[in-house]
């Protein structure tokens, strides 16, 4: 161990002494058992005292300055790490925020595909429910109407009206016909466009038909030829006798129930139909003509149930002779 020479205060590890400040001595020398064993020339022993004008009465002994209790920063002082270094109590202390690690962090990609997919899912849905509204809804109707129309030639099924189905070999087919009106155009099950003009009732198929909205009674059908012909025979198909199931819309619509067949010369023809919708037909007695007309008399009331709707509909029409 060491040992100061002017204080004799335990040496560290530095070259000046820790307590009083004083140069350490470049050999110091070890502390001896006794006193007396100091080298003469390290001991110092108590000076006389001089009484002096300016010295006090009892002077202390000159053994160097008064140890003070001042501590020097040495570099082989070690900070404390006791409770003196913590933050005081005025002291805000400083946030701190703990991050996760990234491999825990949540990915928004999931809840991006998620939400596109019940998107999609909204709009598959609400497009099915505008379609499934039927061919006899004609909610949007007037808007499709003029591109569902191609023409009286053209039959909503793509068929040409000179291919017509099962048509009698005595059939005559008229060059024009004249309607009171037509109802709106609408879309099937399959959302397809579906019309209801005048010459479905000449294309010798059930499913296609004209109509008109509200009660028929009282409207005039004419059918005109450009060259005079012999009728022998009349008939038609009293409402829209199209099954699209689970709809029935023979039994939706407006059947009608008595029609009137007038001719050039002015013969009548009276028919009562029956609630079928198969073609219903009336003989008549040969008579020539350029046009005939049919007489709407009397319509049933709409069907009932979610197929009911409030059109005057004949799917054929069938003019027999020569």
């Amino acid at each position: 161990m060491r040992y100061c020479t002017n204080c004799g205060h335990q040496l560290g590890v530095g070259r000046y002494c820790t307590n009083c400040g004083a140069r350490v001595p470049v050999a110091p020398t070890d502390v001896p058992a006794r006193p007396d064993d100091y080298p003469t020339n390290m001991r110092l022993g108590p000076l006389p005292a001089i009484p002096t004008p300016d010295a006090p009465s009892d002077p202390r002994p000159a053994v160097g300055p008064e140890p003070s209790t001042a501590r020097y920063p040495l570099y082989a002082d070690s900070p404390s790490t006791g409770p003196a270094d913590s933050v005081d109590a005025d002291e805000e202390p400083t946030a701190s925020y703990a991050v996760a690690p990234a491999g825990r962090r949540r990915l928004a990609l999931p809840w991006v595909i998620g939400f596109v997919a019940l998107a999609l899912v909204a709009l598959v849905g609400g497009g099915l429910l505008l379609l499934d509204s039927s061919d006899d809804d004609p909610a949007g109707g007037a808007e499709r109407a003029a591109r569902a129309d191609g023409g009286d030639d053209e039959r909503d099924d793509g068929q040409d009206a000179d291919g017509r189905d099962a048509v009698p070999d005595d059939a005559l087919v008229p060059d024009d016909v004249e309607v009171p009106a037509v109802a709106p155009a609408s879309v099937d099950e399959d959302g397809r466009p579906v019309t209801y003009k005048a010459a479905n009732m000449l294309d010798a198929d059930p499913r296609t038909c004209w109509r008109m909205p509200g009660d028929g009674s009282g409207a005039v059908l004419s059918f005109s030829f450009d060259e005079p012909v012999t009728i022998t025979e009349v008939g038609l198909i009293n409402g829209y006798a199209k099954v699209d199931p689970p709809h029935d819309w023979y039994d939706g619509n407006r059947r009608i129930t008595t029609v009137t067949w007038v001719f050039d010369d002015g013969t009548e023809v009276s028919q009562e139909l029956a609630d079928d919708d198969a073609l219903q037909t009336v003989p008549v007695d040969e008579v020539e003509t350029t046009s005939v007309e049919l007489r709407i008399v009397e319509v049933s009331a709409p069907g009932t149930g979610p197929d009911a709707r409030d059109f005057t509909a004949i799917s054929d029409v069938e003019l027999s002779g020569s």
